[in-house]
């Protein structure tokens, strides 16, 4: 992967619409390029604000609106100077970031126009504030579980196996130095899986494989690693 393929797929990233090499090579990227951090960030917080709508029912209508206004918006890839032009070859990344972006600012389009937003969704068990949860709280089976972090702050992790996602938040964890970052796992018979780094949002969420068992966090170097280095600082189980 090329610099500028890697500037696409930040929407991509942030919706987990990357499979497993795409996920590690852009962590490692994520540590080397402020632009599109501060851009997945960006991502991230509009989905988790999208989670704060009121939960109902869904039907057909709402699938066919979506589609529509994705058919009608055009984006464009973030302005990187000195970048070179992207040959044809590469045109699945630009498609697959195009569509991501997309997707969230046409769902966001619809919400505003059809469905309230409330400040906070309950999941089995207790409240869970938006900010918290994102929109895996808003899912009907969405449970959550906190696991202290010795030496301060905590993960929590929101799960949802009807919507497959879960929502791994930090709480003022200890700070690390420039070279290292934290770096989310989920785990399961196959072994551990990265989820990817926990940014300056403090949030991770991503797909929910059948088989997971669990979440992990380890200290990472900053760029991320395929397999964990380290021992776990929390360790969580997910229902």
């Amino acid at each position: 992967m090329t610099t500028a393929d890697a500037h696409l797929l930040a929407g991509a990233y942030a919706l987990d619409a990357v499979d497993d090499l795409e996920r590690a090579a852009f962590t490692r990227h994520l540590g080397e390029c402020p632009s599109c951090a501060e851009e997945v960030a960006g991502f991230r917080e509009t989905a988790a604000l999208l989670g704060a709508a009121v939960a109902v029912g869904l039907g057909e209508g709402f699938r066919r609106r979506v589609l529509a206004e994705i058919s009608q918006t055009r984006q464009q890839p973030p302005r990187v100077p000195g970048a070179a032009a992207v040959p044809a070859r590469r045109a699945r990344w630009r498609t697959r970031a195009v569509i991501g972006v997309a997707s969230v600012a046409a769902v966001a389009a619809v919400l505003v126009g059809g469905i309230s937003i409330g400040l906070d969704q309950a999941v089995p068990g207790r409240p869970v504030p938006v900010a918290e949860g994102g929109a895996v709280a808003a899912a009907p089976d969405a449970t959550t579980v906190r696991a202290a972090v010795a030496g301060g702050g905590s993960v929590t992790a929101t799960a949802s196996r009807q919507w497959g996602r879960v929502l791994v938040a930090a709480q003022t964890l200890p700070r690390l130095d420039a070279g290292h970052a934290y770096e989310v796992w989920l785990t399961g018979p196959g072994g551990p899986r990265s989820a990817g780094l926990i940014g300056s949002d403090g949030i991770v969420e991503v797909a929910l494989p059948a088989a997971t068992d669990g979440v992990a966090v380890t200290v990472e170097p900053a760029t991320g690693s395929l397999q964990p280095t380290t021992p776990s600082v929390a360790s969580l189980t997910v229902s």
